[in-house]
């Protein structure tokens, strides 16, 4: 007989789905490989390939998911990375809560903005090397007392 019940996970996967909450997931074509968690933006076919978002100013407008951790996903013996290949298809998070990194403590319920330089997320306000994301909102529904996984919430706009 079960007798705790917790809303979240007792630990954070890095790309998994946090609830039962509702949400859309998109199939996705990787264009170069995607790693699991991250933002991804539109690739070169703008209706099937995505890219995961880079470093350079203007990604985080250009944000529209973030890819998800599937169970058909292998890890990389060589390098122990996993991630999506170049042209495998991946689930796409478009709306719904998911685990992902962050580059600093959060707080729960801030406003999720996109780090470029290393492709996390964070709370710290608008700033250079800093973005919102624009086709997107992002909201930390967990926070963190340093860098780690947080759970957040993406809505398409």
């Amino acid at each position: 007989m079960q007798l705790t019940y917790s809303q979240y996970n007792d630990e954070l996967q890095l790309g998994n789905i946090a609830d039962t909450s509702l949400r859309q997931i998109d199939s996705g074509l990787a264009q170069g490989a995607v790693g699991i968690g991250k933002p991804v933006v539109r690739g070169t076919d703008k209706l099937r390939q995505y890219v995961a978002a880079g470093s350079g100013v203007g990604q985080g407008a250009l944000i529209v998911g973030i890819s998800v951790l599937s169970q058909s996903v292998e890890q990389a013996l060589s390098t122990g990375v996993v991630q999506y290949a170049d042209k495998e298809m991946f689930p796409l998070l478009r709306k719904g809560r998911v685990v992902v990194e962050t580059d600093d403590a959060v707080v729960a319920g801030a406003v999720a903005n996109y780090k470029l330089s290393n492709s996390k997320w964070t709370d710290e306000a608008v700033a250079t090397g800093i973005e919102a994301v624009a086709l997107i909102s992002a909201r930390f529904i967990t926070g963190t007392s340093a860098a780690g996984l947080a759970i957040i919430e993406i809505d398409n706009k």
